[in-house]
């Protein structure tokens, strides 16, 4: 429907919240989408990166899927080269770094579940990088792929 609203409520680790209406029909408020950015940057470097819509459009859809009663934690958006140096395990040309990544987790949701939702629309879509860890789920906006990183 062409006046419908995209919705996303999130907090990052720098304990920051968000709700925004962020897309009405196929339009995205340019307003909304830069403070979303600065939401989603390095919090480490407080450096903010890009976001392209179509991460937002995801986790929005996820979220949707819990009524957006909830709002989703993002562990990790964009980050620098310098933090992704400094995160163990980290993989050197991650998605992350161009903004197409975010580990999130969604309050009072089992990862499992979240995971579960993930794989679903990444068969709808036909794409989507899907690791489970063991605090969060790592979605991203590239080729499809899932893995796990549960180190208990």
């Amino acid at each position: 429907m062409p006046g419908t609203e995209r919705l996303i409520w999130a907090i990052n680790p720098a304990g920051e919240e968000l709700v925004a209406a962020y897309r009405t029909g196929n339009t995205y408020d340019e307003t909304a989408m830069a403070r979303l950015r600065l939401l989603f940057r390095d919090t480490h470097q407080n450096m903010p990166g890009p976001l392209p819509p179509l991460l937002v459009d995801v986790l929005s859809v996820l979220q949707e899927r819990w009524g957006y009663e909830r709002p989703l934690v993002i562990t990790s958006g964009f980050r620098t080269p310098q933090t992704n140096a400094s995160i163990e395990g980290a993989a050197p040309a991650s998605l992350h770094l161009r903004g197409l990544a975010a580990d999130i987790s969604l309050r009072g949701i089992p990862l499992t579940d979240l995971a579960n939702a993930a794989l679903w629309l990444s068969g709808q879509l036909g794409f989507m990088g899907i690791g489970l860890y063991r605090r969060f789920l790592h979605l991203d906006i590239g080729p499809r792929r899932t893995w796990t990183r549960l180190g208990f």
